[in-house]
């Protein structure tokens, strides 16, 4: 009877096989680059292309944790965005002082004592040091309860939804912050602005800092808190840490979101929650880091290349695009300066390289956009007319800088913006010198 069951169920598998009617939970599934992910004891993780911001791995991603003291990089960039003069010297007064618990405190500022806000940055964010971010916070000229309310309001423009600040320091329930929670997720995407910001990135680099000297206490040196730098440094790998942030309370483990980049400059970011150890902490991120970088070279992942000076801009996608296909060049440190003016050759190669076109170079200082014009229709062959007509006058109408150009000129010029050439960007002037960025937006659509 049983042998009967089975043969009627095989035939019955058959029929639905060729049906297409077998459900997908009994079907076998394809292996997934995540399949062998190794096995780590975070609470919660995020591995993200830092380049493109996809999320490549994850355990937890969105499961509420605390983040301890990678929440002043936060602080770090509203202090950034919000002080206008980072070379202004602030006063590390006796009242600051006491909002700052004992233990949170790592080198004991001296009350009455000044440093610049670049200074404070870099301890806040080499040494992890609350003093400074409650200086930063409640001392530089915002009030305290306003910046808290610019580090939830710039998570919130970060889409950063399950993220809620109430002080700058990182500490949580354990110093009765009941408001300081987050995801490994949200906080990958914060790392990813954070390492935006060259300020932040430079100080990040960092494996020491010389605090200066001031009454009554000679200059000091600090050490990053990354143990990456120091006693868990990595040996033979084809990648290179180059930063972002720790923390440990008792109620988030150990944490640390780590920045790592090859030579092709894939960026990759590494939010891990919740490890029980240091040691725990750092083996964790490294075999993270390993597998995702070995899937890359085996092809198993895709990684995309880009600049980190251009990221959050309307431009990063496109910029990226032609980054990671190699029509823009890269440079070591991963940037691409968008507003610098280059000169006409080097402006002509970057579109020819991107559009496939074969402008001629020209010999100008700059390429502007008559330049461009009539470079771009020079290929093509020119544009006949002896007058504009109502559509090209109104382009010409338009701009600035226009009446100096012949009639054949002006079309060339009227042309470029009506092929959708210059729908990316917002010029209105015929002498306008490009930019890197302005130059790439346009090459994109280029053809």
């Amino acid at each position: 009877m049983a042998d009967k069951i089975k043969k009627l169920i095989t035939v019955l598998l058959i029929a639905a096989f060729i049906s297409g009617a077998v459900p997908e939970s009994i079907l076998p599934q394809a292996a997934t680059a995540g399949a062998a992910v190794p096995s780590v004891q975070a609470t919660a993780y995020v591995v993200m292309d830092a380049n493109s911001g996809d999320v490549i791995y994850k355990k937890g991603m969105n499961k509420r944790i605390y983040p301890a003291s990678t929440a002043k990089l936060m602080t770090a960039i509203v202090a950034v965005e919000n002080i206008k003069d980072l070379d202004q010297a602030v006063r590390f007064t006796k009242k600051i002082k006491k909002m700052v618990p004992a233990d949170a405190s790592k080198l004991d500022l001296k009350a009455g004592t000044s440093y610049r806000i670049k200074q404070y940055l870099n301890m806040l964010l080499i040494s992890s040091d609350a003093d400074s971010a409650m200086v930063l916070a409640a001392g530089s000229g915002i009030p305290y309860s306003k910046f808290i309310e610019l580090m939830n309001s710039t998570a919130r423009s970060y889409g950063m939804d399950k993220t809620s600040f109430d002080n700058p320091m990182g500490l949580d329930t354990g110093n009765g912050y009941k408001k300081m929670y987050t995801s490994a997720y949200d906080y990958a995407v914060l790392a990813r602005h954070a390492m935006s910001y060259e300020i932040i990135r430079n100080i990040v680099s960092k494996k020491t800092y010389k605090v200066p000297g001031r009454k009554g206490k000679p200059s000091f040196t600090i050490k990053n808190t990354n143990g990456f730098y120091s006693r868990y440094k990595l040996k033979n790998k084809e990648y290179k840490i180059i930063g972002s942030k720790t923390g440990t309370t008792s109620a988030a483990g150990h944490v640390l979101i780590a920045t790592a980049r090859d030579k092709a400059g894939h960026e990759v970011i590494c939010a891990y929650f919740g490890g029980k150890s240091s040691a725990n902490l750092y083996n964790g991120i490294e075999k993270l880091l390993d597998y995702t970088y070995k899937q890359y070279t085996n092809e198993k992942i895709v990684l995309a290349t880009g600049f980190w000076d251009t990221r959050f801009r309307n431009s990063e996608k496109i910029i990226c695009k032609h980054a990671t296909s190699g029509a823009i060049p890269m440079r070591e440190d991963g940037k691409f300066e968008p507003a610098i003016v280059t000169d006409t050759t080097n402006t002509i190669n970057l579109i020819n390289s991107i559009s496939g076109l074969e402008l001629g170079t020209g010999t100008n200082e700059s390429l502007t956009v008559a330049g461009l014009a009539i470079a771009y229709y020079s290929s093509k062959g020119g544009i006949t007319g002896d007058s504009l007509t109502d559509e090209e006058l109104n382009i010409i109408s338009s701009l600035a800088n226009t009446e100096e150009f012949n009639i054949s000129e002006q079309k060339q010029i009227a042309g470029l913006y009506l092929s959708g050439a210059m729908a990316n960007v917002e010029i209105e002037d015929a002498k306008h010198s490009l930019t890197k960025e302005e130059t790439v937006l346009i090459a994109d659509l280029l053809t």
